[in-house]
């Protein structure tokens, strides 16, 4: 199995929701416990406001509110956590990242703006200002559909070779041909997938894992990443085919697409009843009765999962 010296260690990387009053307020309370919680299964790489935490519908305000509890809670602990910033404007980037990096956060995942997709030079562009304005810090891409196309590993090579601190890329797929053409290309950059195309970057050489099930299955979640970094195919290929049909039978009674927070807010509510899974608007997350569909599905099938 090939192995690249890369720019960010190994990991598992675990997200953060953002639980919301009825008044859209942070809940701070069971934010902090929630923060804990990661922090309790050993998640020493954390973050926080990627599209399942809703960085995408953030004001000025409640980005900084929200900055500042996660700050306080992870930063100077022995952790890593990580802040993700979206935005149309590349100027509202460093500007978040600034007032994020001066509450001692200098971890950061950066998406391309969307309102019209950037082509290669811009793309190189926003790169080398953003990461280039902070060179203190480092910097993951999150590199997904809704910027309007999807990097590839040469150009993750020539992107990656202009800006040092670009250490990382976070991507979803369960293409073998994609998620080789990044690690062939640009392996010295840390390569976080989602649990399918974990299981593919696996059989390559060196990758991470952006975890989905953290909350629900925090031990089976752990024992598929060090599967994968041991290289115990047959039992990371058995635990992606698990985490699969987890997804399938949970939602198969949802019968429309909704935004990613109504999902993964929903894993944290299963086994938090207090935390809530509200998505910020104009986006409507689970309804009552579909929460509740989700709860005896977990029961009947899954509760037992450690």
């Amino acid at each position: 199995m090939a192995k690249f010296q890369t720019r960010y260690p190994q990991n598992n990387l675990a997200a953060c929701m953002i639980p919301w009053t009825d008044d859209w307020q942070l809940d701070e309370a069971s934010f902090e416990r929630h923060v804990q919680g990661a922090i309790d299964l050993n998640y020493r790489c954390i973050y926080l406001m990627g599209t399942a935490g809703e960085g995408y519908a953030m004001s000025d305000g409640r980005f900084a509110n929200v900055v500042k509890a996660f700050a306080k809670q992870t930063v100077g602990k022995g952790l890593d956590p990580q802040i993700g910033v979206i935005s149309l404007s590349m100027e509202t980037v460093i500007e978040r990242i600034k007032f994020a990096r001066d509450q001692g956060i200098e971890m950061f995942q950066i998406s391309m703006p969307t309102w019209g997709t950037l082509d290669e030079s811009e793309a190189m562009l926003y790169f080398e200002t953003v990461c280039g304005s902070f060179p203190d810090c480092r910097f993951l891409h999150y590199n997904l559909p809704r910027a309007g196309r999807i990097i590839g590993g040469a150009e993750y090579r020539r992107i990656a070779d202009a800006v040092p601190n670009l250490v990382a890329t976070k991507n979803s797929s369960t293409d073998y041909d994609r998620t080789k053409n990044l690690m062939d290309h640009a392996g010295d950059l840390q390569h976080f997938f989602l649990e399918g195309n974990y299981a593919l970057g696996c059989t390559i050489g060196e990758c991470s894992l952006l975890c989905s099930y953290d909350a629900l299955f925090p031990q089976t979640t752990w024992d598929f990443y060090e599967a994968g970094k041991r290289g115990d195919m047959p039992e990371v290929f058995r635990l992606a085919r698990f985490f699969n049909d987890v997804h399938s039978l949970l939602y198969a009674h949802c019968g429309r697409t909704m935004i990613d927070g109504s999902y993964d807010k929903t894993f944290v509510w299963l086994v938090d009843p207090e935390f809530s899974p509200r998505v910020l608007p104009p986006y409507i997350g689970m309804s009552d009765a579909e929460l509740k569909t989700c709860r005896a599905v977990y029961e009947a099938h899954f509760a037992q999962v450690p």
